[in-house]
């Protein structure tokens, strides 16, 4: 002992007293001064939920005292009760017609009580007794919601419209719908929801208790049962002092605690850890439901193999878009249903596996265009999106995370075999939901010309070696790149070149200097090393052109007037729907997107002081003679005169176009004002 740093200096004999110990609660006041306690204010009722530990005591407010406002006091009783007419007495909340007391409402404190106890000391001896319970009382103000209801049940009462217009409501057919066996699964979603658990709160009865001051007798003789008595044998402290030891400072993962039925949506790292790794990736998807790599190892412990990591993950979650997001059958295990609307498991899988496939082929999906597929309600489908993509405005449900493109360079291997299991996957949902397989799709018609049709061959002379193609007509420009298409789908790299170059007869520097044939970029502006495939060429590459010519095609068929802003604009909003191997990524310039427009049967108009225009001059029907002759006259000026269009149509068409007629075709391209019809977004310009 001498040798000892830290000394005992005196020993105290330690008692448990267990005669309280399943009723002893602390009572606190978080929002009560220290100084100002409840000892001296009349208490006039107590009561008591024992199984939820909840307490509700009644304090008398001195309404006679010199800081008491008696008017704020006489209002507050006035909006409960009503006037002293209103009621009987006993029917009133205030019974002196003013405020006069104030509720005080328990809410169990959180976390472990067991740990802590009462101790007295006496006779130099230490008393303890465990705490059952912790409460904390605040004020309440339930009784509010009593004055809400009398004012609603007022308002009710002096419009009596209202209610005599219920009761003629008609009668209207109602829907019984029966509902499916409750899994165990949904059972427990249901008993650990807000309402359920308020509903039960609600049945429990108060008992009402009596309340005894600290200075009475019987309080006196409660306080006697926090001391242990010495002849009760006290078999805890019967043990060695290692036992001893062991029971007060437990090792970590010895101490059971009960777990809840259900998570509750958070996730302790400390307890995540103790989990073998699939474990703990299983849980941090089911928690996250998307996640992108590196935000999983930065959950996992710092020694987590990468491999080992992705080994679990791919067990668990697919690859979309070069981030994770958790299986379907994962969160929606066999057997159970939608906790909104009871739909089976098999229905939810197919359904949102679907949505995960869509995501794999645009960055946003249009909830509409899903639904009408996949025919779930409304609360399912949100909730499914809500897992892995967010709402954008204007765009629909963009994806929740960018394209982790780091991951995807990194293991090329894996996204290869993903993107074989989602091929799988879709020639499955095809069959399911009937949409069309790969392959299956219909070509869309984007100016190439059939094989029976023959081909012709424009060569141009040298006084017009050099022109771009926006420098041609229409028409011409039309002829030419379908000759091209047809002959860079047909003929080998070397052919093509010869064929594209004997047609256009254009340099890269004249057109796009930075374009390859294959869609590259040359940021050199240097042609490529002879013999190399990529030969550089003043047009787009075959797919590309065509994508580009159905995308301004679609817009000019769908808009007839658009500015070169709105198209840019239109083109990139496009571009974000797209997947990230889409060709139209590879690289579009404003040149490129120009001339696409020109193919596709669109017109430039230029005003001096304005940005250019392009619309719409041929259509494919019988309004396009009617058409030809509005898109000259807006060539020359923005505004049109009706007598001077019929005047025009006389003298080319040879004969009178009626005013209906007329009228329509002007309101494709034109707004009103003062009689004369200007082009669309010229309207308060002077051109």
């Amino acid at each position: 002992m001498a040798d000892d740093e830290d000394p005992v200096v005196h020993e105290v004999d330690v008692y448990l007293s267990k005669s309280l110990s399943e009723s002893l609660y602390v009572f606190q006041y978080p929002v009560r001064p220290a100084h100002l306690p409840y000892d001296d204010i009349d208490l006039l009722t107590a009561r008591v939920k024992p199984k939820q530990q909840k307490v509700e005591l009644e304090l008398g407010v001195n309404s006679e005292g010199n800081n008491y406002c008696v008017s704020k006091g006489e209002q507050l009783a006035l909006n409960v009760d009503g006037s002293e007419y209103t009621h009987e007495p006993q029917g009133r909340f205030f019974k002196s017609n003013v405020y006069d007391k104030q509720v005080l409402s328990s809410t169990p404190q959180a976390g472990d009580t067991s740990k802590y106890a009462i101790g007295l000391l006496k006779d130099g001896e230490l008393h303890l007794t465990p705490v059952h319970g912790i409460l904390q009382l605040k004020p309440t103000f339930s009784y509010l919601d009593k004055a809400d209801a009398k004012h609603k049940n007022d308002q009710a009462a002096l419009d009596p419209g209202e209610n005599s217009q219920d009761e003629e409501e008609e009668v209207k057919a109602v829907t019984v719908k029966f509902a499916r066996p409750e899994s165990a699964e949904a059972k427990a979603r249901r008993m650990a929801s807000y309402d359920y658990i308020q509903g039960k709160r609600a049945e429990e009865a108060w008992v009402h208790v009596s309340y005894h001051l600290p200075h009475t007798d019987r309080s006196h003789a409660e306080r006697l049962q926090l001391y242990a008595n010495k002849t009760d044998e006290i078999s805890e402290f019967q043990m060695t002092h290692h036992d001893y030891v062991s029971l007060l400072m437990p090792k970590p993962g010895e101490k059971l605690e009960e777990k809840p039925a259900m998570p509750n949506n958070v996730l302790s790292l400390a307890q995540l850890r103790t989990l073998p790794l699939s474990d703990q990736v299983r849980a941090l998807l089911i928690n996250a439901k998307t996640i992108r790599m590196s935000q999983l190892m930065s959950l996992l412990p710092n020694n987590t193999e990468v491999m080992s990591a992705l080994r679990s993950l791919q067990q668990v979650a697919m690859l979309v878009q070069g981030c994770w997001v958790v299986k379907s059958d994962i969160l929606y295990p066999k057997d159970s249903c939608s906790p909104h609307t009871g739909i089976s498991a098999e229905v939810m899988c197919k359904a949102r596996d679907y949505v995960m496939w869509k995501f794999t082929q645009y960055r946003c999906v249009m909830r509409k265009e899903v639904s009408s597929v996949v025919k779930l309600p409304a609360e399912d489908m949100k909730a499914i999106l809500e897992h892995m993509s967010r709402m954008k405005a204007s765009v629909g449900w963009e994806f929740l995370y960018q394209y982790d493109k780091e991951f995807t360079d990194r293991y090329p291997e894996i996204v290869q075999r993903q993107k074989m299991l989602w091929d799988a996957k879709y020639q499955t949902l095809s069959t399911q939901f009937k949409i069309p397989k790969d392959g299956e799709k219909k070509a869309k018609d984007v100016g190439a010309l059939s094989p029976e049709k023959p081909k012709r061959r424009r060569r141009t002379s040298s006084k017009s070696r050099g022109r771009t193609l926006s420098g041609r007509s229409v028409s011409d420009q039309s002829d030419t790149d379908v000759e091209m298409t047809e002959k860079l789908g047909q003929t080998d790299c070397k052919e093509r070149v010869v064929e594209v170059m004997e047609v256009t007869e254009c340099t890269a520097s004249e057109s796009h200097p930075h374009m390859t044939v294959n869609g590259e970029i040359n940021s050199g502006g240097d042609s490529p090393t002879k013999g190399h495939n990529s030969v550089v060429c003043g047009l787009p590459p075959p797919q590309l052109h065509r994508e580009l010519v159905e995308f301004t095609r679609d817009k000019l068929h769908s808009k007839t007037v658009l500015l070169k802003t709105d198209l840019k604009r239109l083109f990139s909003l496009f571009l974000t729907q797209c997947p990230p191997e889409h060709v139209l990524r590879s690289g579009v310039s404003d040149q490129m997107l120009e001339e696409s427009v020109l193919v596709s049967g669109g017109v430039k108009l230029e005003f001096q002081g304005i940005e250019p225009f392009y619309i719409l001059k041929t259509k494919g029907d019988d309004s396009d003679k009617l058409r030809a002759i509005v898109v000259e006259m807006l060539q020359t000026s923005n505004r049109i005169r009706t007598v001077k269009l019929r005047q025009k149509v006389e003298e080319t068409l040879g004969s009178p176009v009626g005013d209906a007629a007329c009228k329509q075709m002007l309101k494709e391209y034109c707004e009103t004002k003062n009689g004369n019809w200007y082009l669309k977004g010229t309207t308060d310009m002077t051109l």
